[in-house]
């Protein structure tokens, strides 16, 4: 079987491609998520280069701002954010800005924040209505 020169070009300008590729895709960029609850807020942050307690975040950015340290694990829970919509800012260095987003934060519900604390302590985590507290 012959190829002609245009075949075989292409077919090293492919493999060249694909080679470049695959490296691009496997270093994606630090990301989060964002997720809203009553007075809450969880971040987790993904793919960071550094350790993630390096990254910072801030929960009502157009509100009362503050610059929360995410935890170790990547995740971590501001407490106290006012209810209503409210602009989430995540940072990182050697990132700036990795995520934001507009979040609708629900008023304090002390009775099923309640229920939520016994399901979580029964180890009924699926139960729970405050998503960030799963």
């Amino acid at each position: 079987m012959r190829f002609g020169s245009a075949g075989v070009t292409a077919a090293a300008l492919s493999t060249i491609v694909a080679a470049l590729a695959v490296p691009a895709t496997a270093q994606a960029g630090p990301t989060a998520d964002v997720v809203a609850g009553r007075e809450r807020v969880k971040v987790t942050v993904h793919g960071v280069p550094v350790h993630p307690e390096s990254c910072r975040v801030d929960p009502d950015a157009d509100g009362h701002t503050r610059s929360l340290p995410v935890e170790p694990s990547g995740s971590m829970v501001a407490h106290g954010v006012a209810p209503g919509p409210r602009r989430v800012l995540v940072w990182c260095p050697d990132g700036g800005i990795v995520h934001e987003q507009i979040v609708h934060v629900l008023p304090a519900d002390p009775l099923a924040d309640l229920a939520d604390h016994v399901f979580r302590t029964a180890g009924s985590s699926d139960r729970v209505t405050d998503p960030t507290l799963r």
